[in-house]
């Protein structure tokens, strides 16, 4: 490959619908309905629902979660501590970035350290989005996990 080129992994539609649906199952079992979104390594939708009851504003949050995880490779979740060592400047300038979201509920999907995807959760308490978005991250990271013990043909 040329110097000049970089190559991106990205999670595949199928893997980004088995993690869209362990959202879905740990939101019915906590009693919420959100908003996800799941996105490729560029931020990029890959696959989204909105579950029946979910607050409408919360399918372009989720996006936005989503794009910010995948952007930054960060929790959204982890903006507010990682905000408090900026300048006065930042904390306020940041959050009025169009498309970031700086609070729970977005969470990038990694390959050894690099972003392969995102997922952004809305619709709940920012816990319970943070929830719904790690159960999409365990499903990401087990099945990346199983793929690297399956022996090379």
């Amino acid at each position: 490959m040329s110097a000049e080129l970089r190559h991106t992994t990205s999670i595949t539609l199928a893997l980004a619908m088995r993690a869209l649906q362990a959202t879905l199952d740990e939101a019915q079992r906590a009693s919420v309905r959100v908003s996800i979104a799941i996105t490729d390594a560029a931020g990029q939708p890959i696959h989204t629902a909105h579950m029946d009851g979910a607050p409408a504003p919360c399918r372009a949050i989720a996006a936005n979660k989503a794009l910010t995880a995948a952007g930054f490779g960060l929790s959204t979740g982890a903006w507010a501590e990682r905000l408090q060592h900026s300048s006065d400047m930042v904390r306020q300038g940041l959050p009025l970035q169009s498309g970031l979201v700086l609070f729970g509920g977005g969470e990038p999907f990694l390959l050894d350290g690099a972003v392969v995807g995102a997922v952004g959760v809305s619709g709940a308490s920012e816990a319970q989005d943070a929830a719904c978005a790690a159960a999409a991250v365990r499903c990401v990271a087990d099945a990346m996990a199983a793929r690297m013990e399956q022996p090379v043909p």
